[in-house]
């Protein structure tokens, strides 16, 4: 479920973001495009939080004694 959430916000948010700066820089929208690079960032943010120990430091200090 947290994936699914996590995708519509990121389409939905990327989306924002290159509606506004095509605006501002005179580009016309293109849905194509800001779908595909919504889709890469997504992967990464999903590697990262995969890679990122969800443990607090606390945890982990009494682990090692």
């Amino acid at each position: 479920m947290q994936y699914i959430i996590s995708f519509i916000l990121g389409i939905l948010l990327i989306s924002m973001l290159s509606y506004v700066v095509g605006s501002i820089l005179g580009v016309p929208f293109d849905f194509t495009t800001t779908a595909f690079i919504a889709v890469i960032f997504l992967i990464l943010v999903w590697i990262v939080a995969a890679i990122i120990p969800s443990e607090s430091p606390k945890e982990l200090k009494s682990d090692q004694k």
